[in-house]
C-alpha cells in the first residue's frame, strides 16, 4: 500500500529503485496525500536522470545570480549586468533550465552574429552565461555540466595587450596633464600614473577608497582582491606616490577617483576618455589593460621571484600572471649578452684579424695527413702522404 491513514494525517510506504521511503504527508486529506506521493516520486525519477526535482526559468535563476553579484562586488557585475539584461535575458528568460540544451544555445549564437556582432563580442555573454549556469547547478535547480551546451568560438583572437614603452607613455600622460583633459576628465591623470605605476585592475583603480592608500608608507591596499587571501598591497613608486599626494586633497568624498556627475560615488568607467587620450597621442591598440601590462613587463627585470610578481598582481596562480609578461627587444639582447665568453677570447680574436686570409691553404698534422680546403671551413679532402 502506497499511502495509509495513521492518526489525522496521511502517509506514505513505498520503494523507489530499491530503497523504501517512508513519512507524513501532513494532508488529512486522501486526495492531497496522493498528490503529494505523485510529486515525491517525480523528483526521485528526475533526479535519477540527474534532472533538478524542480524545473525553473532562467529569468529566475538569472536574477539570484545577479543580486549575489551585486553583494559580493564582483569586478565583474558591471559587465555581466549588462549582458544579462540587454542580451541574455531577451532570449532565454522564460526557457526552463532543464530545456536548455546545445540546440537553444546554438540558435542564440546565429541570431547575434546575424545582428552584426563579433564572434569575440558572442563569447564573451556566453561565458556570462556559463557562470549563471554554473551558479544554478551549485544551488541545486540545474544538471550538472549544463554550461557545456554553450560552446564558445573557436579560433577568435582577442585585441592583444601589449606594454607602452617609455616614450609612449610620456606621449599618454602629457595629453592627461594637458588643460583640455583637466577640465573634461581630471582625474584621467593621476588614473593613468597609478595603473601604470602599481599594476591595478581597472576595476579596482575605479574602487580605490582613500583609507586604502597608505602615504605615510607608502602602499596601496587592495581589497576584494582574487587572491586566497582576499587582500594584497602594492609598494607605490615614488612618482605614483607624489601624484597621490597633490590629488587626494582636492578631491571630496571617501573615493580616489570620485564621479564628477554623481556626488559620493566613485567613477563607473573611464574608457572613453581614455580612447581619446590615446588618440591625441598618437597611440594605437592601447586600452587601459595595457597600463597593467606595461607594469608586469617592466617590474618582471627587477623582482627576484615570480610569485612576488604575482601577489602584486593579484593572481592565485602563476599561469595567470604569465600572459601579462611580454617580451621586449632589451630583454632579449640583455640575454645574448648575458651568455659566458672564454678569459682568452679578445686575445684569439685579435690573432685571428692580424693573420693573412686566403682561399685556401695547406696543413699537414701529426700523422701526416694532408687537410685541403677553404679557410675556416671544416676540410673537404684528405690524402695520405705515402
Amino acid at each position: 500500500m502506497s499511502i495509509y491513514k495513521r492518526g489525522r494525517f496521511w502517509h506514505f510506504d513505498f520503494r523507489f529503485d530499491g530503497v523504501r521511503y517512508q513519512g507524513s504527508t501532513r494532508q488529512t486529506s486522501k486526495r492531497e496525500a496522493e498528490q503529494v506521493l505523485s510529486a515525491l516520486k517525480t523528483d526521485l525519477a528526475r533526479r535519477r536522470v540527474n534532472l533538478p526535482a524542480k524545473s525553473v526559468k532562467f529569468r529566475e535563476v538569472s536574477d539570484r545570480y545577479e543580486q549575489l553579484s551585486r553583494t559580493d562586488s564582483r569586478p565583474s557585475y558591471v559587465v555581466e549586468k549588462y549582458h544579462i539584461r540587454k542580451h541574455l535575458l531577451p532570449f532565454f528568460g522564460e526557457i526552463l533550465l532543464h530545456a536548455l540544451n546545445r540546440e537553444v544555445c546554438e540558435r542564440y549564437k546565429r541570431r547575434r552574429l546575424k545582428g552584426g556582432v563579433s564572434k569575440a563580442t558572442v563569447n564573451r555573454e556566453l561565458s556570462t552565461l556559463k557562470s549563471i549556469l554554473k551558479y544554478a547547478s551549485e544551488c541545486g535547480v540545474a544538471p550538472e555540466g549544463l554550461g557545456r551546451n554553450a560552446r564558445l568560438f573557436s579560433g577568435v583572437e582577442n585585441r592583444e595587450k601589449r606594454p607602452l614603452k617609455v616614450d609612449e607613455f610620456g606621449r599618454l600622460v602629457e595629453v592627461c596633464a594637458s588643460l583640455e583633459f583637466q577640465v573634461t576628465a581630471p582625474y584621467l591623470f593621476p588614473l593613468v600614473v597609478v595603473g601604470a605605476f602599481a599594476g591595478l585592475r581597472p576595476s579596482e583603480l575605479m574602487r580605490l577608497s582613500k583609507e586604502d592608500v597608505d602615504l605615510e608608507i607608502g602602499i596601496i591596499w587592495v581589497r576584494k582582491s582574487k587572491i586566497p587571501s582576499g587582500i594584497r598591497y602594492v609598494p607605490l613608486k615614488k612618482e605614483a606616490w607624489e601624484v597621490l599626494r597633490y590629488w587626494l586633497p582636492r578631491t571630496k568624498g571617501k573615493w580616489v577617483f570620485p564621479s564628477p556627475k554623481m556626488p559620493g560615488a566613485h567613477i563607473k568607467d573611464f574608457g572613453k576618455a581614455f580612447d581619446k587620450a590615446v588618440k591625441q597621442a598618437g597611440l594605437q591598440g592601447i586600452t587601459p589593460d595595457c597600463l597593467r601590462h606595461t607594469f608586469a613587463t617592466k617590474t618582471k627585470r627587477h623582482v627576484r621571484r615570480l610569485s612576488d610578481l604575482r601577489e602584486m598582481m593579484g593572481h592565485s596562480s602563476d599561469r595567470h600572471t604569465m600572459p601579462y609578461l611580454h617580451e621586449e627587444l632589451e630583454d632579449k639582447r640583455a640575454a645574448v649578452e648575458a651568455l659566458p665568453v672564454p678569459a682568452n677570447f679578445t686575445t684569439v680574436l685579435e690573432k685571428w684579424k692580424e693573420e693573412p686570409r686566403q682561399d685556401t691553404r695547406q696543413v699537414r698534422d701529426s700523422q701526416g695527413v694532408e687537410m685541403v680546403g677553404p679557410w675556416g671551413l671544416e676540410p673537404q679532402t684528405s690524402t695520405v702522404s705515402r
